[in-house]
C-alpha cells in the first residue's frame, strides 16, 4: 500500500506538471498550437514534457502492479467495504486507456530523443495525445482524484454487525414459495 501511494504521488504530479507545461504550447482560447514560439523554448517544452511522460510511464507501471498485487494479497471483505471495490472499479476500468497513452509517451519520448529537425511530428503526437478518445484520459485522471477522496470517506462501509442484521433480516421477510403439485393439476382439468 505504501508503495501504491508513493508512485500514485509521483505519477498523479507529473500528470498535472505535464498539463501545465503542455498548455504553454496551446492557444488559450481555442485547441490550436501557437506558431510564435521561438525554437529554444519550444524545444525546452518538449523536453520537459518528455522528461514527465518517462515520470509518468514508469510511476503508472509501479502503481499498476503494486495495485494487482495488493488487490490479489489483501483480505478485504467486500461486502463489509464497498468502497474499495469502487476504488477499484474505476482505476483498473481505465487501465487500456493509460496503456495506450502511456505508448503514445513513449513514441514522443523517443523521437524527442533522436533531435529532429522539425517539432510538427512532436506536435501532431502531442495533440494525439490530448484528443485520444475525445477527453477519455481527462475523465481517467478525474476518476483517480475520486479514488483519493473514496479511501478517505469510505463511502458504504458496513461492520459485520450491520451485515449481519440485514441478513437476518432479509431472511425474514423473505417469501417462500411451496410448490402445489396439486394446483397445476386443477388448471389442467379446466
Amino acid at each position: 500500500m505504501l508503495l501504491i501511494c508513493i508512485a500514485g504521488i509521483f505519477w498523479l504530479g507529473a500528470v498535472n506538471i505535464r498539463f501545465f507545461i503542455g498548455n504553454q504550447l496551446l492557444n488559450y482560447d481555442e485547441f490550436n498550437f501557437r506558431t510564435s514560439i521561438p525554437p529554444d523554448e519550444e524545444n525546452q517544452i518538449f523536453q520537459a514534457i518528455a522528461n514527465c511522460s518517462l515520470t509518468i510511464m514508469i510511476a503508472y507501471s509501479v502503481v499498476l502492479i503494486s495495485a494487482i498485487t495488493f488487490v490479489k494479497s489483501s483480505k478485504i471483505n467486500l461486502k463489509e467495504n464497498p468502497w474499495f471495490l469502487m476504488c477499484c472499479i474505476l482505476f483498473f476500468a481505465f487501465v487500456p486507456v493509460e496503456l495506450y497513452t502511456s505508448y503514445i509517451d513513449l513514441k514522443f519520448v523517443l523521437l524527442f530523443n533522436t533531435r529532429p529537425s522539425n517539432h510538427d511530428v512532436l506536435l501532431k503526437l502531442f495533440g494525439e495525445r490530448i484528443g485520444f478518445l475525445k477527453g477519455v484520459p481527462w475523465i481517467a485522471v478525474l476518476s483517480y482524484y475520486t479514488i483519493i477522496g473514496i479511501c478517505i470517506f469510505q463511502p458504504l462501509k458496513k461492520s459485520k454487525t450491520q451485515l449481519d442484521y440485514e441478513k437476518n433480516k432479509a431472511k425474514e421477510h423473505s417469501y417462500k414459495y411451496i410448490f402445489h403439485e396439486e394446483d397445476d393439476l386443477i388448471i389442467d382439468e379446466k
